[in-house]
């Protein structure tokens, strides 16, 4: 942990909400990316950021500097990505008003071919199950290692290579028609 890192850590578990501040102003960029790369909405990344700093600055104590201050951070907002997740799964799900259209049901079962690579990186990553979206985006988006992985969603190594390799299966089979995964024969 870098030592600008740890003193601001030390002061804000002292209370000094500037200390706090220029913490979240240090981790800023990376949080709202992974908020934005877990949830594919802005408003619901926004308010998942805001979620996870509040937690942060609420429970800053009870953080003992075992894990670098990033790493508790990537916890707390994986942890509340899934509870959302868990909670959205546990509501009935109604008729969708005409204000809010659900992303999923937008993309067509037969999306045309010619489909940009990523769009349909997109669509592939909005069918997989939360547990493998969430281990895929962290190394592919964010470039973890699985021992960091591994440590943010309190899951085993071996259990985080299992989601990896199942989400990229799946990509694998959604991506066969374009020339960029196909196997040379």
């Amino acid at each position: 942990m870098k030592p600008e890192v740890q003193h601001l850590i030390l002061d804000a578990k002292t209370g000094n909400t500037e200390a706090f501040h220029a913490l979240v102003a240090y981790h800023d960029e990376k949080m709202m990316t992974l908020a934005l790369e877990l949830t594919r909405h802005q408003q619901d990344a926004e308010d998942l950021y805001q979620e996870v700093f509040l937690k942060a600055y609420r429970y800053i104590g009870a953080f003992r500097m075992e894990s670098s201050f990033y790493t508790w951070l990537y916890r707390i907002m994986v942890n509340s990505f899934l509870n959302h997740q868990r909670k959205k799964e546990n509501i009935k799900i109604q008729e969708p008003s005409g204000d809010s259209p659900n992303l999923i049901d937008s993309i067509p079962a037969d999306a045309p071919k010619n489909t940009d690579v990523s769009d349909q990186i997109n669509r592939i990553l909005c069918t997989l199950p939360k547990q493998q979206k969430t281990v895929f985006i962290l190394k592919h988006f964010q470039g973890l290692k699985i021992r960091e992985i591994s440590d943010i969603m309190d899951i085993s190594s071996g259990t985080i290579k299992k989601y990896l390799f199942r989400a990229m299966e799946k990509m694998r089979a959604g991506l066969k028609d374009y020339q960029y995964t196909r196997n040379p024969s």
